[in-house]
């Protein structure tokens, strides 16, 4: 006897059916084990000592940020450029970034991308800007 009726004779698909059962069980139970180690290895480190918080700079105050940035290109640097007086004549857009966020600027992304379009913002090379005189 070959083939299927062979299988089906010798009990084969209740032991297929029973070895991947085996296998699925045995893989779940190896995942939950894996997924332990985080715990398990947490009584065996030291406890960590919190981090100590960096001092935070002054903020620039929010007086000069407006509720809405004005539509006029001009006028909405001249808020970034206030921004950016302690950076430093050349600085890197995640400064200029992370200042932005600090003061709650809306949208600093699309407005900074309106700077580089319109030539305000220029590129110095390796990662940094500064600003263009601004003709009136």
């Amino acid at each position: 006897m070959y083939g299927l009726a062979a299988i089906q004779q010798a009990n084969g698909w209740a032991m297929a059916g029973a070895g991947a059962c085996i296998v699925i069980t045995g893989l779940a139970v190896l995942s939950f084990l894996i997924s332990l180690i985080p715990r398990l290895t947490g009584f065996f480190e030291a406890k960590a000592h919190p981090p100590i918080e960096a001092p935070k700079a002054e903020a620039t105050p929010k007086s000069i940020v407006p509720e809405k940035l004005p539509e006029d290109i001009k006028a909405a640097s001249t808020i970034y450029i206030s921004l950016t007086g302690d950076l430093g004549e050349a600085f890197s857009l995640v400064d200029l970034h992370r200042k932005s966020r600090e003061v709650g600027l809306p949208h600093p992304h699309l407005s900074i991308n309106r700077f580089r379009d319109a030539g305000i913002l220029v590129s110095g090379g390796e990662g940094r800007f500064s600003w263009q005189p601004i003709s009136e």
